[in-house]
């Protein structure tokens, strides 16, 4: 196995831990809830109440309960882990792997830093600021 692939595991568990953590709590983190707000609000009136709110997390949370024991345990936790990191590496490579073989190499990786980093550099001039960054930081606090 090559440092490229390691690499892209290890950043894959992290994500998926920090995913599925979320996943427990609803995943409604970082736009999680705009992006899921129509599965939330069950009515379909385009307002979502505390009721469907919590029923929303009831049903998230009885789905990783496979044995229906109403607490979940570090088997239950693991499967719904190892199914999160299933997903988001076929969404990675997905998306990623452009030349379609299987493999991501160094450019396919570095293509997301590519995007981040013109998204900081607001007055476009080739370089973050610091008050480019702090401001970044501060909108990425703001999102969760």
């Amino acid at each position: 196995m090559n440092k490229i692939t390691k690499s892209v595991i290890i950043a894959a568990l992290s994500v998926s831990v920090v995913g599925v953590a979320a996943a427990q709590t609803g995943g409604m983190h970082r736009g999680g809830l705009y992006k899921h707000f129509d599965e939330v609000d069950a009515n379909a009136d385009g307002f979502i109440t505390q009721d469907e709110m919590s029923a929303h997390h009831a049903e998230r949370f009885a789905m990783k309960d496979t044995n229906g024991d109403g607490a979940l345990s570090k088997d239950e936790m693991r499967a719904a882990m190892m199914g999160k990191m299933e997903q988001r590496l076929d969404h990675m490579f997905k998306n990623k792997d452009k030349n379609s073989d299987g493999m991501l190499d160094a450019s396919e990786m570095n293509g997301r830093k590519a995007q981040m980093f013109d998204k900081i550099d607001k007055d476009d001039d080739g370089k973050i600021s610091r008050d480019e960054a702090k401001k970044m930081h501060g909108n990425r606090k703001n999102d969760g």
